[in-house]
Protein backbone atom coordinates (compact mmCIF):
# COMPACT_ATOMS: atom_id res chain seq x y z
CA UNK A 1 0.00 0.00 0.00
CA UNK A 2 1.14 3.61 -0.75
CA UNK A 3 0.28 4.92 2.50
CA UNK A 4 2.44 1.95 4.72
CA UNK A 5 4.86 2.56 2.29
CA UNK A 6 5.01 6.27 2.90
CA UNK A 7 4.95 5.73 6.66
CA UNK A 8 7.89 3.32 6.59
CA UNK A 9 9.85 5.89 4.47
CA UNK A 10 9.10 9.17 6.99
CA UNK A 11 10.16 6.53 9.85
CA UNK A 12 13.35 5.88 8.42
CA UNK A 13 14.00 9.52 7.58
CA UNK A 14 12.47 10.46 11.18
CA UNK A 15 14.97 7.75 12.86
CA UNK A 16 18.24 8.66 10.76
CA UNK A 17 17.76 12.32 10.97
CA UNK A 18 21.27 13.91 12.65
CA UNK A 19 20.95 17.65 13.16
CA UNK A 20 22.27 18.97 16.71
CA UNK A 21 20.12 22.36 16.64
CA UNK A 22 16.48 21.67 17.52
CA UNK A 23 15.76 24.53 14.77
CA UNK A 24 17.20 22.57 12.40
CA UNK A 25 16.26 19.29 13.14
CA UNK A 26 12.16 20.62 13.67
CA UNK A 27 12.61 22.31 10.02
CA UNK A 28 13.20 18.63 8.61
CA UNK A 29 10.60 17.01 10.65
CA UNK A 30 8.15 19.62 9.49
CA UNK A 31 8.80 18.87 6.01
CA UNK A 32 8.84 15.24 6.16
CA UNK A 33 5.62 15.23 8.42
CA UNK A 34 3.91 17.24 5.16
CA UNK A 35 5.34 14.79 2.74
CA UNK A 36 3.49 12.56 4.97
CA UNK A 37 0.55 14.29 4.76
CA UNK A 38 0.67 14.24 0.86
CA UNK A 39 1.12 10.36 0.43
CA UNK A 40 -2.18 9.88 2.95
CA UNK A 41 -5.42 9.83 2.43
CA UNK A 42 -7.97 12.12 4.31
CA UNK A 43 -8.87 9.89 6.74
CA UNK A 44 -9.83 11.40 9.70
CA UNK A 45 -7.95 9.23 11.96
CA UNK A 46 -4.40 9.65 10.64
CA UNK A 47 -5.56 13.69 9.98
CA UNK A 48 -5.56 13.48 13.72
CA UNK A 49 -1.87 11.42 14.17
CA UNK A 50 -0.46 14.20 11.79
CA UNK A 51 -2.02 16.74 13.51
CA UNK A 52 -0.36 15.75 17.04
CA UNK A 53 2.60 15.34 15.31
CA UNK A 54 2.84 18.51 13.64
CA UNK A 55 2.11 20.10 17.16
CA UNK A 56 4.65 17.91 18.90
CA UNK A 57 7.41 19.43 16.85
CA UNK A 58 6.33 22.49 15.38
CA UNK A 59 3.68 24.43 17.69
CA UNK A 60 5.05 22.72 21.16
CA UNK A 61 7.68 21.69 20.69
CA UNK A 62 9.79 21.08 24.05
CA UNK A 63 13.38 21.55 22.44
CA UNK A 64 14.68 17.74 23.36
CA UNK A 65 15.85 16.30 19.72
CA UNK A 66 15.70 12.77 20.85
CA UNK A 67 12.56 13.16 23.45
CA UNK A 68 10.71 14.64 19.84
CA UNK A 69 12.09 11.89 18.40
CA UNK A 70 11.06 9.13 20.42
CA UNK A 71 6.96 10.85 20.12
CA UNK A 72 7.14 11.31 16.58
CA UNK A 73 8.08 7.83 15.73
CA UNK A 74 5.21 6.23 18.34
CA UNK A 75 3.21 8.64 16.48
CA UNK A 76 4.03 7.34 13.32
CA UNK A 77 3.57 3.51 14.27
CA UNK A 78 0.39 4.45 15.17
CA UNK A 79 -0.19 4.86 11.72
CA UNK A 80 1.27 1.65 10.41
CA UNK A 81 -1.13 -0.16 13.81
CA UNK A 82 -4.26 0.30 13.00
CA UNK A 83 -6.33 -3.20 13.33
CA UNK A 84 -7.38 -2.48 10.08
CA UNK A 85 -4.62 -1.51 7.91
CA UNK A 86 -3.50 2.00 7.82
CA UNK A 87 -5.89 4.72 9.50
CA UNK A 88 -8.56 6.24 7.38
Amino acid sequence: MKEQEAVKKFIDQVRWLYEPEYGDFKRKIGLYIERLEEAYPTGQDAQKVLADMKSTVIYNPNGDIEATRRQVLQMAHLLLASPSGPLH
